[in-house]
């Protein structure tokens, strides 16, 4: 699995469970240094999926669903959506799995397509990517 993957779902998948937007959920992984934890232990064992690596979080958090109120229920859809987003940052930018996704989380387009109520998980990655390329 290359690392946009892996990053991308495993922010979406936190943000739907903690109920918090996704742009947020990346800068407190930068932050803490849980995607650097995340891409170092793939290196170690490539061979593990996305559920491997939220368990991890899930032992370093002790993660459980905060909220009756779903509203970042869209997690499958906002992923599929931003690892095309992110791939197309960087092929146009060339740049690296982790730099895309960065670009990515800290645009205002993220804010955007992380609040659910907005319906911007429903554009295409073509409408998504345009949007950041314009910021």
């Amino acid at each position: 699995m290359d690392q946009r993957t892996l990053v991308v779902s495993c922010v979406e998948y936190y943000s739907h469970l903690k109920n918090i937007p996704s742009n947020k959920v990346f800068a407190s992984f930068e932050h803490a240094k849980f995607i650097d934890m995340i891409l170092d232990t793939q290196k170690i064992a490539p061979e593990m999926g996305p559920d491997f690596f939220i368990g991890m979080i899930d032992g370093l958090t002790y993660l459980e669903s905060d909220s009756t109120v779903e509203e970042y229920s869209h997690y499958e859809e906002r992923t599929a959506l931003v690892i095309e987003v992110v791939a197309m940052l960087q092929k146009k930018h060339k740049m690296n799995d982790l730099e895309a996704c960065h670009m990515y989380y800290h645009s205002r387009t993220a804010e955007f397509v992380s609040e659910e109520k907005t319906n911007w998980y429903k554009k295409s990655p073509k409408e998504i990517y345009d949007s950041i390329e314009a910021e």
